[in-house]
């Protein structure tokens, strides 16, 4: 039975990307859960087979530290699943301005800035999960309070409850399947797929960006994203995360990296089905 690293405790919103995946699978998986993203990843190829984390959210980006652990590790991705995410105030109190404490996970803490900044005289406290701010107000005082994943609470499990405070209401997270294994995901008609690359700076010129999206642009292949990254050996040089529509053996896309290839160090992170919105 192959093993999945991801984001615990249980009812984290990684807990729920993972059962989506292992649904659609005709393979049994035990799924183990780990205190911190990083501690996730570290699992992959070790304790565990494969490893499902967020990489992006709707409204604050990319994770980066999820992007600097594949500059170093062996990782490829395998398939990307997308979530909704709502998220609710659960207090111990029952009057929103009696709250003195409250527990948000440092990624949620950004999606729902604005409800945060309507809080007074708050102190804000981060934690690894959701869950774990969940378990921190049950175990807290009265003016106690977190920010947890609507669907891991009902209305009468706290005195307060106030539901949808994300910023966005179509607020969304995309999640990666991560293998230590370079197994190419074979292509399939009338399937769309997406492939993400990081090419790597290591011959800094005047004009090496535009090059890179000329090489992408000029065979109309549409990039869905670019993200940089710092090189961490000096300022002013990144890596470059790139994810564009099409699988690798689509020759334009196989001309493209090899026309990259030629100034730059270019790693092909993994090329799997594309997902729409909420699917």
């Amino acid at each position: 039975m192959k093993k999945i690293a991801t984001l615990g405790p249980m009812g984290t919103f990684s807990d729920t990307a993972s059962h989506k995946y292992v649904a659609a699978q005709n393979v049994q998986h035990e799924i183990e859960y780990f205190d911190s993203i990083k501690l996730a990843l570290n699992a992959v190829g070790q304790s565990c087979d494969i490893g499902i984390l967020p990489v992006e959210n709707f409204s604050e980006g990319f994770i980066s530290l999820v992007l600097d652990h594949l500059l170093d590790a062996e990782l490829f991705i395998t398939a990307e699943i997308r979530l909704p995410i709502r998220f609710s105030l659960v207090s111990n109190t029952t009057v929103k301005s009696d709250i003195r404490h409250l527990y948000v996970q440092f990624v949620a803490k950004g999606q729902c800035s604005e409800f945060i900044g309507s809080l007074t005289k708050v102190e804000v406290q981060s934690t690894e999960s959701n869950i774990e701010s969940l378990l921190k107000v049950k175990n807290g005082l009265s003016e106690h309070a977190a920010i947890v994943p609507s669907n891991s609470v009902q209305p009468d499990d706290f005195p307060l409850v106030i539901e949808d405070i994300n910023d966005y209401k179509n607020n969304e997270t995309r999640f990666l399947v991560f293998s230590k294994d370079d197994v190419l995901v074979t292509k399939q008609m009338n399937i769309e797929y997406k492939t993400s690359v990081i090419v790597m700076d290591e011959n800094d010129h005047p004009g090496f960006l535009g090059e890179v999206l000329l090489s992408f642009s000029s065979r109309k292949i549409n990039l869905t994203s670019i993200m940089s990254r710092p090189t961490r050996q000096t300022f002013g040089k990144y890596h470059f995360f790139i994810d564009f529509d099409g699988h690798v053996v689509d020759q334009k896309i196989a001309l493209a990296l090899a026309e990259i290839s030629l100034n730059c160090k270019v790693k092909v992170l993994g090329s799997y089905p594309k997902l729409n919105a909420q699917s």
